[in-house]
């Protein structure tokens, strides 16, 4: 019995005949229709007919009416066969749905299983090939269809080796991007790092306009800085080993005084006598 419904390929054991309909007087039912047509096609309403067209016209509803109920009825008788035919082949199909849902529930299990051992093979490999490549697994973006069961290994490694490229050619980039930042670092003596940091957001040529507008605003205000302390030095008054405001009196500073020897070419000391002057620091002994 087991064999049987297994092999059964669900043909229908019925017979039916197409529905027939004999209208035998259909020609000479038109016919007198026609002849009536053709009888008031022309037919004009007045006040002298008003009565005879009002009769006439419900004579004509009347007429179509009980046609119209005729055809219905036997259509109806014709369909219901059809409808109890229908009937049957639902409750049917309703069954062997219900035993097609429980085995499915049971089967989806083992596709889910499948699949996921399908896409852990899939990754491995994905895993190997970015390590013979020497990048990061990460980098990859998944595609869904690569856990399709119909994708090749041909299509799938393929697209992988695409993406590696485009990874290792990004990284080539980077590095020389982030040789040209550091030598410019070297130049304005600024660390490094921060500004390669900067490299995943923004473009070289920008972040080598930002490298040169922040090494100018250092500068500017270490300018600032020291012109607002040489001022102060140049203004302040010494009064015994402490300086003074000379407006207040607040002691500000500590005198220091150091001895030292220098040696050095004559354009050596022209440059430590400027220094010297620029930050308004007394000294003596100098002149050689």
């Amino acid at each position: 019995m087991k064999n049987e419904l297994i092999n059964f390929d669900g043909e229908i054991p019925v017979k039916y005949m197409p529905a027939q309909v004999a209208f035998k007087g259909y020609d000479e039912f038109k016919k007198r229709v026609v002849q009536l047509h053709d009888q008031y096609q022309n037919y004009s309403v007045t006040p002298e007919n008003l009565k005879e067209a009002q009769d006439l016209s419900k004579k004509l509803g009347k007429f179509h009416k009980r046609v119209n109920k005729q055809r219905t009825a036997i259509t109806n008788e014709i369909k219901q066969p059809a409808k109890d035919f229908k009937a049957q082949i639902d409750d049917l199909l309703k069954i062997t749905d219900e035993t097609k849902v429980q085995i499915d529930a049971q089967l989806d299990v083992y596709k889910e299983k499948e699949a996921a051992e399908r896409h852990q093979k899939k990754m491995e490999r994905v895993q190997e090939l970015c390590k013979l490549a020497n990048i990061n697994p990460d980098e990859i973006e998944w595609q869904d269809d690569w856990d399709n069961k119909t994708i090749t290994n041909k299509r799938f490694e393929k697209e992988i080796n695409e993406q590696i490229a485009i990874v290792q050619q990004k990284q080539e980039q980077f590095a020389e991007n982030a040789q040209v930042i550091t030598q410019k670092a070297d130049e304005l003596c600024l660390p490094a790092k921060h500004w390669t940091d900067e490299l995943s957001s923004k473009s070289l040529p920008d972040i080598l306009n930002e490298m040169q507008d922040y090494k100018d605003d250092l500068t500017a205000i270490s300018a600032k800085q020291k012109e607002t302390k040489v001022k102060e030095a140049q203004e302040m008054k010494q009064a015994g080993d402490t300086y003074i405001d000379p407006d207040t009196g607040e002691i500000k500073e500590k005198v220091i005084t150091l001895k030292l020897e220098v040696k050095g070419n004559e354009w050596q000391m022209n440059q430590l006598k400027s220094f010297l002057k620029d930050n308004a620091i007394e000294y003596r002994g100098l002149e050689g």
